[in-house]
């Protein structure tokens, strides 16, 4: 199918002077993922400091280019929040004052028994013009403003506040309405979440895939010993694009299946968790190097508490012993970062927490602890049931001491989704 209907265009633009000291901007993906899959081409980001001038003139040339501008951060009450005046700026408007957007924040601040100081009446304050984009997680309201720009074209203007609990249910909301109002023809996307590949051999696998659609959009992305593969289909009409996209879908299931635990949004810990309960188990795990890791993702899921026992950081080598019960002759023999221990450490969750399954973590996350036969990096994973059987797999990880806990974690969830889908 050849590319016969351009993408709208869309242009992030995230303010916080914290984003160039040093604070990931996981916003930037977040919003990014979330356009493509509406159909839009994100055109490019900036991170920028608070200053009026700044967020003003990135602004105007984002609305020069793109159809979309979407900003995040900059709505709160202090004098560094300058996103309101930047926008009005930009377009040439006044702000105004709205007593009734007013009384709304103060029946929040209410609701939480907390005094409203005097400078929170900023986050009152509308651009002319601007529809308001209710907050129900925050003070700061987002805003959205639909036009005409100098060159007679629609364009589209979205204020939305900096922490992400008020930023994505707002933007999600939104959505719908922007890809409505930016449509051209139709568009179809989807994303496969692979796990136990690099990303390398992925996009080896699915270069082929790639060659016979070429008028396709791909992203492939690895992060945390993860790979995501996403795709972008775009047609004259929503039909043909959804049509197409199923079969490039076919094909790249065909071609990575074997390393796709999800689609979309899943994360290895909700389709585990899907996994354990369809399935009438419990969990329990065994840390060490990775200290709560593990258990932390697991209980992020909703509703984790119908298959989650719990579980123990044992650090130690006395933890090890007393609560997982593991032998000391063990851990004088083959020592803490080994095959015999993690399956011990496994079993011993099990007992401890009365679990079906128990998954268990042990390693070498440095920087320091590394020797000759057990470098840093180093990191055994083992899982025991459901049904009594046990499996183990060692990882060599590279990266500094986040990196490696994190990917470990990562590792620990794959081999668990392993256990439960019977795969040797």
């Amino acid at each position: 199918m050849s590319r016969t209907v351009a993408a709208p265009r869309a242009y992030l633009v995230c303010v916080g002077s914290e984003l160039l000291a040093g604070q990931v901007n996981t916003h930037q993906a977040w919003l990014s993922v979330r356009l493509r899959r509406a159909g839009f081409e994100v055109a490019g980001e900036s991170s920028l400091p608070d200053s009026v001038a700044d967020i003003r003139d990135a602004m105007r040339r984002a609305l020069d280019k793109t159809d979309a501008v979407i900003v995040s951060g900059g709505l709160g009450p202090t004098f560094d929040d300058l996103t309101r005046e930047a926008a009005a700026a930009a377009l040439g408007r006044k702000l105004r004052f709205v007593p009734s957007l007013w009384r709304v924040i103060l029946k929040r601040f209410a609701r939480y028994h907390v005094a409203v100081p005097e400078q929170n009446k900023r986050q009152a304050e509308v651009i002319d013009g601007a529809e308001v984009l209710a907050n129900e997680s925050g003070s700061a309201p987002g805003l959205r403003l639909e036009f005409r720009w100098k060159d007679g074209r629609p364009r589209t203007l979205i204020l939305l506040p900096g922490p992400y609990s008020e930023m994505s249910p707002i933007f999600t909301r939104a959505l719908p309405r922007l890809a409505a109002r930016h449509a051209r023809g139709g568009s179809a996307s989807f994303s496969l979440r692979l796990v136990g590949v690099s990303e390398s051999v992925a996009a080896e696998a699915l270069d082929p895939v790639r060659g016979r659609f070429p008028a396709a959009s791909f992203t492939i992305l690895a992060s945390g010993g993860e790979v995501s593969f996403h795709a972008t289909v775009r047609a004259r009409t929503a039909a043909a694009a959804r049509a197409e996209a199923a079969r490039l879908r076919r094909d790249a299931l065909k071609a990575a299946g074997r390393w796709c635990y999800g689609e979309g949004d899943a994360t290895l810990e909700s389709v585990v968790g899907a996994s354990l309960k369809t399935k009438g188990l419990t969990l329990a795990v065994a840390e060490s190097c990775t200290g709560g890791l593990v258990g932390g993702r697991l209980t992020s899921v909703p509703g984790s508490s119908a298959w989650f026992q719990g579980g123990v950081i044992a650090y130690d080598n006395s933890v090890k012993t007393k609560l997982l019960g593991v032998s000391a002759a063990l851990l004088e023999k083959h020592g803490a970062v080994s095959e015999e221990c993690a399956g011990a450490m496994a079993r011993g969750a099990c007992t401890a927490a009365r679990a079906d399954v128990g998954v268990a973590v042990t390693g070498i996350a440095g920087p320091d602890g590394g020797t000759k036969d057990k470098p840093v990096g180093l990191v055994w994973i083992s899982v025991y049931g459901p049904g009594g059987a046990l499996r183990a797999r060692r990882h060599d990880i590279h990266g500094p001491r986040d990196a490696v806990r994190a990917r470990a974690a990562g590792a620990a969830l794959a081999l668990l989704k392993e256990a439960l889908d019977g795969r040797p």
